[in-house]
């Protein structure tokens, strides 16, 4: 089985060499655990070691924004070009929730109109990897009359394209669910977990892979580090 590594250092041998290709991955935690450079980090070295092609949408910060962070973790996004694209949906969402636009406003079309995207950009380009930042984002946008068929049927749609994806959720604490409607969390085969913790005087980081279908798990918290390098995590 071929696998999508995290290329975080140590973490990978949590799940036997990394997530299953093909597998949508839910990336939850609280505010400020580095969930979309995390995210981001993975497509970033696919592309860079693999040479693979990467998407990623954001509905949160603007492109630039976000560019300019990940620069700033020390990734050299001018080097990946066409292979990494960012999709920037910041604007339309900001023009959608103050309804200056009649472009999408039916309930079930801005997820139908993501789903195409994804699958035109996959045709064209040969895009594998896919990142969605975030799922809080594109629910602010949906009215939904029944979220497990219509969350279903928007998973569903990665799936068949053989995508392996990545979808970032903020929760605010560490239980289960990882997602708003509870219901994400058995839909998505995979589940990395990102916290925080105050100990002492400082807040540090931590990882955890909750879930892994196909793959034996080591399910501990591991501290988690960003170095000059990127990721790492510590093991006793």
């Amino acid at each position: 089985m071929n696998r999508v590594k995290t290329h975080v250092d140590g973490f990978d041998e949590c799940m036997e060499g990394g997530i299953p290709e093909g597998h949508m991955i839910l990336v939850c935690g609280s505010a400020g655990t580095m969930k979309s450079t995390l995210a981001f980090s993975v497509l970033y070295k696919e592309v860079v070691n693999n040479n693979s092609r990467g998407l990623y949408i954001t509905l949160e910060q603007s492109s630039v924004n976000l560019l300019t962070h990940m620069q700033g973790m020390g990734m050299d996004t001018t080097i990946v070009g066409d292979n990494l694209r960012v999709l920037d949906l910041t604007q339309l969402r900001k023009d959608l929730m103050k309804g200056d636009t009649l472009f999408m406003t039916d309930q079930g079309m801005w997820m139908d109109f993501i789903s195409r995207t994804v699958e035109l950009i996959g045709k064209v380009d040969g895009c594998k990897l896919l990142a969605v930042d975030s799922l809080n984002a594109l629910y602010s946008l949906v009215k939904f009359n029944n979220p497990r068929n219509q969350l279903f049927s928007f998973f569903e749609s990665f799936r068949n394209l053989g995508l392996t994806t990545f979808f970032i959720s903020e929760t605010s604490s560490d239980s289960l669910p990882c997602g708003e409607f509870g219901i994400e969390d058995f839909m998505c085969d995979g589940i990395i977990r990102l916290s925080m913790r105050e100990e002492g005087d400082t807040f540090n980081r931590y990882i955890r892979c909750v879930k892994m279908r196909s793959a034996r798990l080591d399910t501990s918290y591991f501290p988690l580090l960003v170095t000059e390098c990127g990721f790492k995590i510590i093991r006793e």
